[in-house]
Order: structure tokens, then sequence, then C-alpha cells
């Protein structure tokens, strides 16, 4: 098949699988010119392949089609991908990382770590007019470690897609024909700012685990009239008489902050910006 693809650096080994099951990437469409896309740039660059950073049209999927195109795939692509309901010859997938029907939404990943690991894994879904609703192709169950944080999770999310995606062209034609429906399931909100924001009354186990699900987006940290963005803390259980929220101690590398069952130590280095 000829491949247009639809992604980023997270999980280009999807690339090499196309390549190595005898399938041809002939176009790659990155969001953008972030610069977490400088890896696969660069493979496009080596292997002669088009990029395009810019959000496609409808018209611009069909001239792909004309182009002799069969297969749209989509892993961690940000903008809807307009394939016209007229075409019926082409192949067009997107990969989710949750259980579909449950976790539609762009930040499935957090709410799993944060509230609902039974919903973890992956899905691989024919590409529709709404984001998450295709058909299921095919669909894997993962389970989460008891100290899994987002970050740890993408890790074995770009490991095992690959492999999802290797089984799958094996019989890929027969598995894209027999695709179910889904059913109602449910759509979790994007998370916020606001949803990030640490409440000194938490325990250290809540503000850990707040960090865990955020990763490297960071969570905000109200401290000394100033609004922090924190990507990376620590925490100890212990009993004291300090006000929630106080500052314990302060030096040149840490903030080290009271809540109600111990302290939360906030590393200076690791805080990304003042908002």
């Amino acid at each position: 098949m000829k491949v247009a693809y639809f992604g980023n650096d997270w999980h280009i080994g999807c690339l090499d699988v196309f390549k190595q099951s005898a399938h041809t990437i002939g176009h790659i469409f990155i969001n953008g010119e972030q610069t977490f896309n400088q890896v696969i740039r660069q493979y496009a660059t080596d292997n002669n392949i088009p990029v395009t950073c810019i959000k496609p049209d409808e018209e611009h999927i069909k001239n792909l089609i004309e182009q002799g195109f069969e297969c749209f795939f989509s892993v961690e692509y940000a903008w809807l991908i307009p394939i016209p309901e007229d075409m019926k010859t082409v192949y067009a997938m997107n990969v989710h990382p949750s259980m579909l029907p449950h976790g539609r939404g762009t930040t499935p990943v957090s709410w799993i770590i944060n509230a609902y690991p039974q919903y973890a894994g992956v899905t691989f879904h024919k590409l529709t007019s709404e984001f998450d609703k295709g058909d299921i192709i095919y669909q894997k169950p993962m389970t989460l470690a008891v100290d899994e944080s987002f970050e740890t999770w993408m890790v074995k999310l770009h490991l095992s897609i690959p492999l999802m995606l290797n089984e799958i062209l094996v019989d890929f034609e027969a598995l894209y024909l027999k695709a179910h429906k889904q059913e109602q399931g449910s759509t979790w909100p994007k998370i916020s700012i606001n949803d990030r924001v640490i409440n000194w009354n938490m325990t250290t186990q809540q503000i850990k685990a707040l960090a865990a699900c955020c990763g490297r987006f960071g969570i905000v940290a109200m401290l000394n009239n100033e609004t922090l963005l924190v990507n990376n803390i620590e925490v100890g259980q212990i009993k004291h008489e300090y006000k929630n929220g106080t500052v314990i101690k302060e030096d040149s590398e840490t903030y080290v902050v009271a809540v109600s069952d111990g302290f939360v130590i906030l590393m200076k280095h690791n805080i990304i910006e003042q908002i």
C-alpha cells in the first residue's frame, strides 16, 4: 500500500513497521513546526518523503487519493483528517490510547492514570468525520503498574503501538473489513490548567497522583503570591504543626511546602515557568 502518515516523533516506529511490511510511506503530515517533530522531519528528508505541516483539507486528501494513496494512518495527530465520505476505496485508520468506546477525547492518558485504569489499552479504529468514533478494527488492553505515571505510560505506548500495528498488517484487509461499530461509551474532557492546580489541603499521595497524571505538562503550584508551573516534585510523610501551604524551608534548590500529612518538595530547576 501507498501510505499517508499523520503523526509526530513519538510513534515514529510505526513508519518502520510499514516499511518492513513492504508498504510505502509516500507523504508525512505533522502538526506544525514543533521542536519534537525534528526526528520525523529528518526521517522524511533521509527517505525523500514530502512533509506537510498545515491542516489538510478535503481537496488535499482527494489529490492524494488520485495519486494512488491507499491508506491514511494517524497516530497522535491533533487535526481531524477529512476523508471524503464517497471515497470507499481507501483505508483510513487512527490509533487512540484507550479502550474505545470509553476514553474519547484529547487527553485520555491523563484520565487513565488518574481515574480510569480499567480502560487502559490501545484501539485502532476507522477515521470518520468525528474524533474517536469510527468502527473498531483492533484493540488490546494493557495493565497499569502500581506506580504508573504519564511519562512511563507514554513510553509503554511508544514500545507497544508499533508491535500492535505489525500484528494488524499481517491480515490488514480482513481486520479492516470486520471492523465493528462502537457502542455509546464515554468522552473525557480535556485536562485544563485548572485541573492541574495543587490544592495544599490535598494529601501527599493526592498531590503525587496529580503530578503523575500530568507528566511533562506540569502541575500548577500557587506559592508566595506566585503561580508556578512545575513538572517534577517529591513528597514525604511526617507529622508537623505547620499550616497547609506554608513554606517550611527554602534554599537555592528547593521549596518545601507543608501539607496535611507531610510535605511537598518543589525542585526549582524543574519549574517550567511563572504563569
